[in-house]
């Protein structure tokens, strides 16, 4: 269950190999500690409300340690589930809610803590997380889309930059993204619209 096409898979699956190999004494650690790979989703996510939440300015050098961490943590719940051997959908799915989460989060704090549009930053959260799905959707059902730029942590670095610098170069950043995934989003309802219309029938045409 994930959101690459047929290219992007091989080369996710080859690093995710790579990566469950270097984070394998890490992974190790953390299963003799008793830490189930849920417990590490639910810590990166009260890392990413943490991040998100604090409004003093000069905690910016804070919220993007929090939100780093939060990037770092969602990558290793994965690897200690194989782990464990207890990779299954139902984790993948916590696993792409969490990890998508951030992009709400981050929208939302920009608007508050940066003065961002909010017109932008909702347009651009609801479309980015309304697009993920319909990706999941499509490659189950071999539905072909697009290959599509995913911003989702050079967004949090912008983020950060932003609050770091006091300059809001993020609400830039969701303006033109906003345009871009809505329009990706009406591409792949009207692929999967196609491929409904043919019986399901292979990817659309």
């Amino acid at each position: 269950m994930d959101y690459f096409n047929e290219t992007e898979r091989a080369k996710q699956k080859a690093f995710a190999s790579w990566r469950d190999t270097f984070l394998a004494p890490l992974s190790d650690t953390l299963i003799r500690c008793r830490i189930r790979p849920y417990h590490i989703t639910i810590f990166a996510v009260l890392l990413l409300l943490a991040g998100s939440s604090l409004p003093v300015l000069d905690h910016w050098l804070t919220v993007s340690i929090l939100l780093f961490s939060y990037c770092v943590l969602d990558g290793l719940d994965g690897p200690v589930a194989r782990r464990m051997q207890i990779d299954n959908e139902g984790g993948a799915m916590l696993d792409i809610a969490a990890d998508q989460a951030g992009v709400a989060f981050v929208a939302a704090a920009a608007t508050w803590h940066l003065g961002s549009n909010p017109i932008g930053a909702v347009l651009f959260a609801s479309s980015y997380l309304s697009f993920i799905p319909l990706a999941i959707y499509a490659n189950q059902k071999k539905v072909t889309i697009w290959t599509f730029i995913r911003i989702k942590y050079f967004f949090y670095f912008v983020y950060c930059v932003s609050g770091l610098f006091q300059y809001d170069f993020v609400q830039y950043l969701m303006m033109l993204f906003a345009a871009y995934y809505s329009f990706y989003l009406l591409h792949a309802l009207y692929r999967i619209y196609r491929h409904h219309l043919h019986g399901g029938q292979g990817a659309a045409s």
